[in-house]
């Protein structure tokens, strides 16, 4: 299953979700704290910017 890294607020994150809602997907959803961004996100995206999937 895939892991969707985001932030409530962030309006590309939004249409992220919106698009898999659509889709009819099934991710793991991982909201972050910007101030505190999880190691495996990253790993993944070395910016640190969501969303990351």
């Amino acid at each position: 299953m895939h892991r969707l890294y985001s932030f409530r607020r962030c309006p590309y994150a939004m249409r992220a979700r919106f698009g898999i809602l659509f889709a009819e997907l099934k991710v793991e959803l991982r909201e972050i704290v910007l101030k505190n961004k999880p190691a495996q996100m990253l790993a993944i995206s070395p910016k640190g910017t969501v969303p990351v999937l």
